[in-house]
């Protein structure tokens, strides 16, 4: 199972608080289902913030504690070169190709 989660715009302390609010929202409230993949489509995010970072980190190590897979997806080039530049690339799964919102459209989704 996947869930998709859409951050929008600047993915700073407000966004990135969100983003984790939503995510564990989503996993506390599916009576025991464990969510397989947790996928955060980047292809609205403007930019990030060592917060946004921080909240990434926190959310694999997340993931790993239930089990579950974290993705990044559809990352530009903006922000591929910041996870190059912390080293955050080798830590944090990143699919190198575009996932299309036809593709995701069948999962769970979530803006915020």
């Amino acid at each position: 199972m996947y869930v998709v989660l859409r951050p929008q715009g600047n993915l700073d302390v407000k966004r990135a608080t969100l983003l984790k609010h939503e995510l564990l929202h989503l996993t506390e409230t599916t009576d025991g289902e464990e969510k397989s993949y947790w996928v955060i489509d980047c292809a609205q995010v403007q930019s990030i913030d060592h917060f946004g970072l921080f909240t990434l980190v926190e959310l694999r190590q997340l993931a790993h504690q239930r089990k579950c897979h974290l993705r990044l997806c559809n990352l530009s080039k903006q922000l591929r070169l910041v996870f190059e530049i912390t080293e955050l690339d080798g830590r944090l799964r990143i699919w190198d190709k575009k996932v299309s919102d036809a593709s995701m459209s069948q999962y769970p989704m979530v803006l915020c």
